[in-house]
């Protein structure tokens, strides 16, 4: 497969939780794949690893979407890494983090994305998404777990698109504050 750079540092490749089945059906593992492209990302390619793979470190065992905290604890055993998850950041905070090239999982609501850069066209439901970073240019790097593509490097999304998606989860779990996580990025 191609190596994509970003200022030095390794792009993932996509992670399609089609194909990372749990007791709760196929498509139930999107922040799992996403914490893999955090990864993945993190330690510029010295860990990579499936959705799969931190699904099954999730204890309890969950057989429906994981939350942050369940991911933090499967990336502590998979990797011994830490995923950081801020609990009081805004847009402009999420926006400063990935400006700076540093990565971050993004929990928001599908259906505040638009069909066009969406990979289904149902989306009422909370999901997942890794952004590797902002430009002013183009918008938000974003992989979505529900694209089969595993070849490519994730999409270019309008960054309006990506505060939709997070801002509306916040509002309808009743927070101001964002449902994101990232692993510090090891130095290159």
């Amino acid at each position: 497969m191609t190596t994509v750079l970003l200022a030095g540092r390794k792009l993932p490749h996509g992670d399609w939780e089609g194909d990372s089945f749990t007791p709760g059906g196929k498509f139930v593992a999107c922040t799992d794949c996403s914490l893999g492209r955090m990864v993945a990302y993190a330690t510029n390619g010295g860990i990579v690893k499936d959705g799969r793979v931190y699904r099954a470190n999730v204890h309890p065992h969950d057989v429906n979407g994981i939350n942050l905290s369940q991911a933090a604890q499967a990336c502590r055993i998979v990797t011994g890494l830490t995923l950081v998850r801020p609990q009081h950041w805004q847009w402009a905070d999420l926006l400063a983090h990935l400006r700076a090239r540093k990565g971050a999982i993004v929990q928001g609501w599908y259906g505040a994305i638009p069909r066009t850069y969406r990979f289904q066209a149902g989306a009422d439901f909370g999901h997942a998404v890794f952004v590797s970073h902002y430009s002013p240019t183009s918008g938000m790097r974003v992989w979505d777990a529900l694209d089969a593509n595993t070849t490519h490097h994730g999409q270019w999304v309008p960054a309006k698109w990506i505060r939709a998606f997070a801002e509306e989860l916040a509002h309808r779990e009743g927070t101001a504050s964002l449902f994101v996580g990232y692993v510090p990025l090891i130095p290159l």
